[in-house]
């Protein structure tokens, strides 16, 4: 018989920490800078969602919300209130 063998889910386990995706889910509905590429360009707005290879950001614009839909491996950091 096979040994069974468990390896650790996401998130906290042994030698892991919390993956990006999963920080970046605790600020989701809080306004955020995210910084773009290797200029640091700044999109300013609320973290609307957080998928496993993107983020969504939301801000106003005149009287519309626009929709901003950025790919995590272009963003080079990321300010959130804590």
């Amino acid at each position: 018989m096979a040994d069974s063998i468990s390896y650790p889910g996401p998130g906290y386990g042994p030698g892991y920490g919390m993956t990006f995706t999963e920080r970046l889910s605790s600020c989701v509905r809080r306004n955020v800078t995210v910084y773009i590429g290797e200029e640091n360009t700044p999109v300013a707005g609320m973290l609307h969602a957080v998928g496993s290879n993107y983020v969504e950001i939301h801000r106003m614009t005149g009287n519309t919300t626009e929709a901003i839909i950025v790919p995590i491996h272009s963003i080079s950091a990321i300010s959130c209130p804590v």
